[in-house]
């Protein structure tokens, strides 16, 4: 494809299905996000892929100066097989510009038990936790070592899954005997492995809150919120349906907290390697806070995401463009972008912390 303007080029590349929302809630969001781009003077192309081929099809058209994608791992076809490829992998291989974290990073953050170790070994504050295997022996042994380390109750999650994803109240186990027929329950529907973490929603304190992070020319914009749910269960337990159905509330996280979590965040969000933009999980119990777990690449628009720039002073359009200009700076930075970064959207945000 010819270029057409001297506008940059963005293409964005998301999937068109996630959880229980459907394909066409997705599809008008992400068209909603498509006009907030195009009215700032971007050149934008939205494709929704569904394989490595569909996004190679659509930079070899576009010829994008930067590419936005929602997705971590796409299939792609090998000699006799179809395996998954790390998609921001697959772009630095084919020196594509890309918003975002490097593949290293996307692969750690997407292993809570990875990041949680790396959190470990920096001393930032997590809960005690355990990988268990779903197969035996070494599910008995794993099982062992957690009783042994008795910080019931814990809560099971699948080690691989983000944004709250294989997450219930059921989850959720008080003694030897709970926590092995949870464990048996998932070998009939789960693969891989589980974490197993001390579960903080006991403490009569009990906050969740989620922030958003975009890298600004200071360092990085940490945007925190609270979290809880409409209708509260029998646990303080968010879940991907909760979120995806409109059943949480997001509120702005108490000053003085604030003060205390600013620091810690930042030292969690550091210490895990993610740049330009990521949203991270985070509780506030038993007089402390402990750092969860980090999406490292949101599919965005995000309702928790923009509901926490929105109560940080950033609209909806600042934050959009905010997260494209921390990847320019960063590109602009290493000298491998040469498209100028348009006139609106410098203007739009020149009031904000995110102005270039």
């Amino acid at each position: 494809m010819e270029q057409s303007s001297d506008q940059m080029r963005l293409l964005i590349a998301m999937k068109s299905g996630s959880g229980s929302v459907s394909p066409t809630e997705n599809e008008n969001k992400y068209e909603h996000m498509q006009n907030v781009y195009s009215e700032y003077g971007f050149e934008v192309l939205l494709t929704l892929v569904n394989d490595i081929e569909s996004i190679e099809r659509a930079a070899a058209q576009f010829i994008p100066d930067l590419v936005l994608c929602g997705i971590d791992h796409l299939p792609y076809k090998a000699a006799n097989h179809t395996a998954q490829q790390n998609v921001h992998s697959w772009l630095e291989e084919h020196a594509i510009n890309y918003i975002g974290s490097d593949p290293a990073t996307i692969e750690r953050v997407l292993s809570k038990v990875a990041l949680k170790r790396v959190w470990t070994d920096k001393g930032i504050r997590t809960p005690a936790f355990g990988l268990v295997p779903l197969g035996e022996p070494e599910r008995q042994n794993a099982t062992e070592k957690l009783v042994a380390l008795n910080q019931f109750p814990y809560i099971l999650k699948p080690d691989n899954l983000g944004n709250s994803r294989g997450i219930d109240e059921k989850g959720v186990v008080w003694d030897e005997l709970q926590l092995s027929s949870a464990l048996e329950r998932l070998c009939e529907f789960e693969q891989g492995e589980v974490l197993v973490e001390h579960y903080l929603g006991a403490y009569k304190d009990f906050e969740e809150v989620t922030c958003a992070m975009i890298e600004g020319p200071q360092g990085m914009l940490l945007m925190p919120c609270r979290l809880s749910l409409v209708q509260p269960g029998v646990y303080p337990i968010i879940t991907t349906s909760d979120k995806d159905a409109h059943r949480t509330v997001t509120t702005r996280l108490d000053a003085e907290k604030t003060k205390d979590f600013l620091p810690f965040a930042h030292r969690a969000f550091g210490a895990s390697g993610v740049r330009d933009y990521a949203r991270g999980d985070f509780i506030y119990a038993n007089g402390a806070f402990w750092a969860i777990e980090i999406n490292g690449q949101p599919m965005i628009p995000d309702r928790w995401f923009g509901n926490a720039a929105r109560l940080n002073g950033l609209s909806e359009s600042q934050y959009l463009v905010g997260i494209v200009a921390a990847g320019y700076r960063r590109l602009k930075a290493q000298g491998v972008i040469r498209a100028d970064f348009p006139k609106e959207a410098r203007v739009l945000l020149q009031e904000t912390v995110l102005a270039l």
